[in-house]
Parts: C-alpha cells; structure tokens; sequence
C-alpha cells in the first residue's frame, strides 16, 4: 500500500514538474508595429525640422542682407538730406546777396534821381532868370575876365552833371550784371534742390519696401521657429511613448523571470518531497529493481529543460551526444555566433519529452569562455550580468530566468536574437552593434548542466531555427 502510495506522489510530481514554461517575454507584435510606427514619425519630423531649420537659415541669410541694405539706404537719405540742408542754406545765402545787390541798385537809382533832381534845379533856376542859353550867358559877361569865368562855369556844370550820370550807370550796370549772376546760381541751386529732394522721395520708397520685405521675411523666420519647436515637442512625447514602451517590456520581462524561478523553486520543493516520498516507498519495498527504476525516472525528469529557459544540454565530446552534429556555417545571412565552434550538442526543435528545444546550443571541448559575437547588426535591447553560478548544475539557479547571464539584440524588420549561459557581457541595452562584435564569453550561469551558449532566434516573437540564417 505505501509503494503504492509513493508511485502516485511521484507521478503526481513529475506532472507538476512537467508543465512548460515561458522561456522570456514575447513581444506583442502589434506593439512594435506601434513602436515602428512611432520611429516612423520621428524620422518625419526630424526631415521636417531639416526642411524648416534650412528656411530659417536662408530667412535669417535675407534678413541680415535686408537690414544691411536698409542701412545703406538711410546713410544715403542722411546724405541728401545734408546736401539738401546746405543747399539751402546757399539759396538763403544768394538771396541775401540779391537782396543787398538790389539794395545797391535801389541806392545808386537814387542817387542819380537826385542829381538828376540837382540838375533840375538848376536848370529850373536857368530857365527863371530869363531862360538865357550858354551863348547867352557868355555874351552877358561884364569883361573879358567874367567871360572866362562864366564859360568855364558852363563847361564844368555840364562835364561833372553828365560825369556824375555815367559814373552812376556804370555802377548799376556792374551791380545788375552781378544781380543776374546770382540769380542765375539761384536757380542752378533752386534745380538742384529739387533733384535732390526727388532723391529722397525715391530712397524713402525704396526703405518703406525694404521694411516691408523685412517683416515678411521676419514672420517667416517666427513661424519656422515655431514648426521646430512643435516638431521637437512632438519628437520628445513620441519619444517618451518609446522609453515607455520599453519599460514595460523590461518590467514584463523581470516579471516573468522573477515568476520562472519562483516556478522552479516550487517544483524543485515538489520533486524533493517526491524523492523523499519515493525513498520512504523503497524503503517499504523489497523490489529494489522496481526501487531502482522509480530513481531513473526521477533523475531524467531532474534534468528536462522548463520551457526554453531550463537548462540545456552539454556534451563536450563533438560526437558522443545522439542528438549533437557537426555544422559548417555557409557564411549566409548571420555570422556564426561563436567562432571556431561548430559542433552543436542541441539541435533546433529538440524533442525534449515535456516540450521542443527553442534554439541550438553550441558546444566542445575548450569553448569555456570562448568569444560570442553578434550574430548581426542591432541595437542590444536587454542583458542579464548578475548571474554569479557559472558551473554546471542539475537545476535552476533561477538567473536571467533560466537563461543566466545573456545578450539579447533587436536586428530590426522583428528579428531578434539571444545568447545565453555567457561567463560575462561585454555590452549594453541600447548600445549598437555590428555583425561580429564582441558582445560577451561563453559560460555555464543559469539553468546550464555545462559550458555552451545558447543561440536563439525569434521573427516578431515567434522562435525560429536559427540554421535557417546560415
């Protein structure tokens, strides 16, 4: 009855013990359409704000070339505006000496009314005392000495009086000579004073355009500074949504970690107590055939993988394992993962009697702490470093979620690729890589009976053979 008893416990355990699970966080493919889309959008505005930073620096380019040119023109308008200050002020000056030149005129006109008026008089005089002519008064003389006094008074009075009037036309026509070139000067000044103010007139326009010009040119920078604002904004919120994205993933990730190796700690208590039980059975039993049997059973349920995070197979010989081979990469799509070691001691698709080994484990004698390269280029979207169980072991140290320490890369178009069981990382998250980086050591840290690396492949989360890129 208790071997009966202990073979039902026992089987009760390896059910248990048989449930797969989740080797990692499978990204939801929608969401990374998402997020494709996101980076899309990004990429958008960035040529967007390429588009608007080259208008604003050929806006800025007419803005300074505008504000020079405005600068000419009102050094130009000061100019004429002096020229024109000065221009007037010789006008002012030509009209004052007009103005005396007529005075002088004015004078000397009257200067000879009054000779005239003088000469008048005395002719007036001439005429009332008996309107005697020069023959007259010559013949009237008293003597011969009155004579010669009486002609020369005649010839005098008429040299001075007709001397007088010539010298005083002289000087009038000298002083209107002299009127009319300053009235003439006047009017060269008076012409150039209206080009001149034409002048300014046609500069005035051209400064009220360029002003004109100016203020487009100067909302049209505003407005291109204001799209690169809003295009950075916007860049920074799509960005956000990103990083967001990301954190979640990496919570799930560390959550579904966190809840394999709870996992496996309570099915490696379940396992105890059904050893315990078994050998509390076989002790009961006198069948040590049957007693040897049940631990047989035991010991392979021990060593079966959970999910694609339990621990992977090793062999170090490159032929003693019935499902290992050796490979010769074809130098196809990807770079071998781990150079100089062919021999793979897990195939893809392995049939592991609780489920389907996920990837290919690459193995062999010396491949502790050899170097494992990206398989491509990407970007490294997670690592695991904290590992410290680099040996082998029968079960789970329950690291990285089975995987122990590990790399694992984003190639972009959905193809991602893991590398697990590593002695230590060399990269990471969001670093990029090329094709054949060093990105860490083969190791045993994790859920690893012994040194080999696990190289897994997933198309938008999906596992595929990785032989199917070489």
């Amino acid at each position: 009855m208790k071997k009966i008893k202990a073979v039902i416990c026992a089987a009760l355990s390896l059910c248990v013990i048989s449930v797969p699970l989740s080797s990692s966080v499978v990204f939801n493919a929608g969401a990374e359409e998402d997020v494709a889309s996101l980076q899309n959008q990004i990429a958008e505005l960035e040529k967007k704000n390429k588009e608007y930073q080259d208008i604003l620096d050929q806006t800025e380019t007419d803005i300074s070339e505008k504000e020079a040119y405005s600068e000419a023109l009102v050094g130009k308008i000061n100019v004429i505006n002096e020229k024109i200050i000065l221009t007037r002020k010789s006008i002012s000056d030509l009209n004052d000496d007009i103005n005396n030149k007529q005075k002088e005129i004015d004078d000397g006109n009257a200067n000879i009314e009054s000779q005239i008026d003088a000469l008048c008089e005395r002719l007036r005089l001439i005429y009332m005392a008996g309107s005697a002519s020069n023959l007259e008064i010559l013949l009237g003389a008293k003597d011969f000495d009155d004579f010669v006094d009486k002609l020369n008074l005649v010839k005098n009075l008429s040299e001075y009086d007709k001397g007088l009037i010539d010298e005083i036309n002289g000087k009038l026509n000298v002083i209107s000579t002299q009127k009319k070139e300053l009235e003439t000067d006047k009017k060269d000044l008076e012409a150039q004073e209206t080009r001149l103010n034409d002048d300014l007139d046609e500069l005035n326009g051209l400064l009220e355009e360029n002003k004109a010009v100016l203020t487009e040119l100067t909302a049209k920078s505003e407005e291109a500074k204001s799209a690169i604002k809003n295009n950075t904004d916007k860049t920074s919120e799509i960005e956000a949504q990103i990083a967001q994205y990301y954190a979640e993933q990496e919570a799930a990730r560390q959550a579904e970690a966190q809840r394999q190796a709870e996992e496996a700690a309570r099915k490696q208590q379940a396992q105890q107590e059904a050893q315990q039980q078994q050998q509390q059975a076989d002790t009961d039993s006198a069948d040590d055939q049957s007693e040897t049997s049940a631990q047989q059973d035991n010991e392979e349920n021990t060593s079966s993988e959970n999910g694609s995070t339990s621990d992977d197979s090793y062999n170090s010989d490159n032929s003693g394992n019935s499902g290992g081979t050796n490979v010769t990469p074809s130098g196809g799509g990807y770079v071998w993962p781990c150079p100089g070691f062919y021999y793979l001691s897990s195939l893809w698709n392995e049939d592991r009697t609780t489920y389907n080994h996920g990837a290919i484990d690459i193995a062999g004698a010396g491949i502790q702490g050899a170097t494992v390269v990206a398989a491509a280029d990407g970007t490294v979207a997670y690592t695991c470093t904290s590992c410290v169980h680099n040996w082998a072991k029968s079960g789970s140290c329950g690291c990285g979620g089975g995987y122990g320490n590990y790399v694992w890369i984003d190639h972009g178009n959905g193809k991602e690729t893991i590398y697990a069981h590593l002695t230590s990382v060399t990269v990471s998250p969001g670093q990029y890589v090329t094709a054949g980086t060093t990105i860490g050591y083969v190791g045993s840290t994790g859920y690893s009976t012994g040194p080999h690396l696990h190289f897994e492949c997933r198309y938008n989360g999906v596992k595929y053979n990785p032989m199917s890129e070489y």
